[in-house]
């Protein structure tokens, strides 16, 4: 089941919740979130008004909690109760046990486990609990210094928490760059990732992909299951009609993407102007789906829509009878993501790191590819792979590499683009992208000795000189940079030039079993200020599909609508959702349709083959596929 939920304060009350209890404004609240179809909340436990400095638990708190958690209860809902909240909305509350905020001390981290075993023990067996969270964004409150000591202070809480109770999931609730949020780190230690995705772009079709993205980065391949945890904008940044398509397409990308459930950030604005954080922090006011009057935002409307729709495509099959088919291919992290090496300086904080990865997952969604993301040192799962995609990769580990080449010697395929150095991020040019560069991908490198790289700014065009699947010889890609890339020059070996630069030099070049690009087109495509998709960018991955022999069942003739499928025994049911903000008619391209039957969502499906969709701003459509 997914879970449809929220992050709840009181519309009426904000951070004061438990200062100012007032259950029969909290049964209002809870009211218009059953109406809406909403199936779960998160909720806070600010530590300020609930703990002594020692640990302790008031009982006069505990026992608003389980009267809170009856009102759940009574209505069907889920809590998800988040149990040290220090950090909030832009400012950090009293922790009493931690005076100077220092979390991560022995003291303090046993102090801090007393107090929520407290909290753990009373609610453990409350029919309306859904699983426990550990904190609001406690490196917020205080970073820790190193990934030990972040990994440490979780074991010592997971530890206790799950001996206390068993029976329900847990996990860090901390910022989606925290380490208590790195996938291949905190497995065993949680039960699931949850992201807080808050993202700005220049180009909003990339923006729109972005969410999806996120949930397959954060899942390894599956090997994670993810909750999107905090997702939203303020409707005084934006406008309500907008906010509402936002929160619409980030469901159902969350929805199509394998997350088990997402909140949204948050259930209501507040009119209190004068509370801190909201003072100085007024967007803070906006972010609800219902006005602080109680009156419903338009994002309400489409909260109750996708309930209704959930609710149908459950009653379908979705998840049972329907299931998403394994990934063939994925996007290989950096190994420096989510591991320390000694003067290795790109991580989670280096964009580089992280923008591309990205980038290569949309790409991929954009050519109706099923792909995924695998941590580089997650090597079985990588084993399992027809298609491994190095997206831009400054360097990878050299054990890494040479099972690239195994893997391309038994019938895989392998892609990489590299580069050495980008606009002013730190240079990298000392350091090598692979040192298999004759083995694996059949070119000599040619750089000169002491050269920063052949170097590309402004716009500049890639000529493909070679058919590399649906892209024909003599077309070109533009490119339009504000900063320089600094990449490498090679000569071909036993390797066919795919495509050349606009002074003729080979860029692409691709031989049995491998793709190698020295133009970092993911690289790029994050970076550009704007970019025109329908110019076909995504065409390079369906290529390397169909070199690798995937099958593409279904893809879009607009890369702005991106399709996801879920196998059934009889045919398939599909998701499709319009990132942009514009009205878009999409042919979908499928072979062997019998009948095609809207089931959930707007717009329209129409045809066999192709497929005709029509999708408003924002709007995704499910439909089942008889073949």
């Amino acid at each position: 089941m997914f879970i449809l939920g929220v992050n709840y304060w009181p519309r009426k009350h904000n951070i004061k919740m438990w200062k100012e209890w007032n259950p029969e404004d909290i049964r209002e609240d809870l009211d218009t979130m059953k109406d809406l179809g909403i199936r779960a909340l998160r909720f806070f436990i600010l530590a300020e008004d609930f703990f002594d400095s020692y640990g302790g638990v008031s009982s006069e708190a505990l026992a608003k909690l389980r009267h809170f958690m009856d009102m759940l209860a009574e209505r069907g809902l889920l809590g998800y109760p988040t149990l040290i909240v220090g950090h909030m909305s832009g400012r950090n509350w009293a922790i009493p046990w931690a005076p100077d905020w220092d979390i991560y001390a022995p003291q303090a981290v046993e102090r801090g486990v007393r107090a929520v075993l407290e909290v753990v023990k009373a609610l453990r067996d409350h029919k309306a609990l859904g699983g426990w969270i550990l904190s609001n964004e406690l490196s917020l409150v205080k970073a820790a210094r190193s990934r030990y000591e972040a990994l440490s202070l979780l074991r010592a809480y997971s530890s206790a928490i799950k001996s206390a109770d068993p029976a329900h999931p847990f996990s860090s609730g901390d910022v989606s760059s925290s380490y208590l949020q790195e996938a291949p780190n905190v497995k065993g230690l949680v039960d699931w990732v949850g992201p807080h995705i808050y993202r700005y772009d220049t180009n909003l079709v990339r923006h729109g992909y972005l969410y999806p993205a996120f949930v397959e980065l954060f899942s390894n391949d599956g090997d994670m299951p993810v909750l999107l945890e905090e997702f939203g904008f303020s409707t005084y940044q934006f406008s309500e009609e907008q906010h509402a398509n936002f929160i619409n397409d980030v469901l159902w990308s969350a929805l199509a993407h394998g997350a088990f459930g997402a909140f949204i950030w948050c259930f209501s604005d507040f009119s209190q102007e004068g509370d801190p954080p909201y003072e100085w922090r007024l967007l803070e006011l906006g972010f609800g789906l219902v006005r602080a009057d109680g009156t419903l935002k338009p994002a309400a409307t489409a909260v109750k829509k996708f309930s209704q729709d959930l609710k149908r495509l459950e009653e379908i099959g979705l998840g049972d009878r329907f299931k998403r088919p394994e990934a063939q291919a994925s996007v290989v992290v950096p190994f420096y993501m989510y591991r320390d090496y000694e003067f290795v300086y790109q991580g989670w904080r280096n964009e580089p790191g992280l923008k591309p990865a990205l980038m290569g997952l949309t790409l991929g969604f954009m050519s109706g590819l099923r792909i995924s993301s695998v941590y580089e040192l997650s090597r079985e799962r990588l084993r399992q792979k027809r298609l491994l995609v190095f997206p831009s990769a400054p360097t990878a580990l050299a054990t890494t590499w040479r099972l690239a080449y195994e893997i391309a010697n038994s019938g895989g395929l392998v892609y990489a683009s590299f580069f050495r150095s980008f606009g002013n991020v730190a240079p990298i040019t000392h350091d090598a992208a692979t040192h298999l560069w004759r083995e694996l991908f059949g070119v000599e490198n040619a750089l000169l000795p002491g050269s920063v790289g052949v170097r590309y700014g402004g716009i500049f065009r890639v000529k493909f000189v070679a058919d590399f699947g649906p892209i024909r010889s003599g077309e070109e890609l533009e490119f339009a940079l504000d900063a320089p890339v600094y990449t490498y020059a090679v000569k071909p070996v036993d390797a066919e030039v795919v495509a050349v630069d606009h002074k003729n030099r080979p860029v692409v070049l691709a031989r049995k079993g491998a793709v190698l690009s020295v133009i970092p087109f993911e690289l790029m495509l994050a970076y550009m200020e704007h970019v025109d998709w329908l110019r076909g960018y995504h065409r390079i991955y369906a290529a390397l599909a169909q070199m690798a022999g995937l099958d593409i069942p279904y893809y879009s003739t607009d890369p702005r609508v991106e399709l996801s499928r879920f196998e059934g025994k009889d045919g398939d049911l599909v998701i499709a959702i319009n990132h942009s903000y514009e009205a878009v008619t999409a042919a979908v391209v499928a072979r062997g349709v019998k009948s095609v039957e809207a089931v959930a969502g707007s717009g329209s499906v129409e045809g066999t083959e192709p497929i005709s969709l029509k999708l408003g701003p924002k709007q995704a459509v499910a439909f089942l596929v008889k073949r």
